[in-house]
């Protein structure tokens, strides 16, 4: 995918001022690359909303939420993992 050839030689990703996510596209894509990272073991740097915050309540009772749970969890895993890093 165009997320993996991106994600390819990071050793880290930071992610600024995180906002909720405005809709179901731009919400399907961030499930994609946080899939990427995770699977990449990129840690994750951020800063702004929670995690836990970044979908709607409709986004998370509709279709896709087992998709935009999992993300959650992705992320908050990666930005454990980044935390890490920065006690080193």
């Amino acid at each position: 995918s165009r997320y993996g050839a991106l994600t390819d030689d990071l050793a880290a990703v930071c992610l600024t001022d995180v906002q909720p996510v405005p809709d179901q596209s731009t919400a399907l894509r961030l499930v994609v690359l946080a899939d990427r990272l995770y699977d990449r073991e990129i840690p994750v740097l951020a800063s702004g909303l929670p995690f836990d915050r970044l979908f709607s309540d409709e986004m998370l009772n509709g279709g896709y939420r087992k998709k935009y749970f999992r993300a959650i969890s992705r992320l908050t895993a990666l930005a454990r993992d980044a935390k890490g890093l920065i006690a080193q």
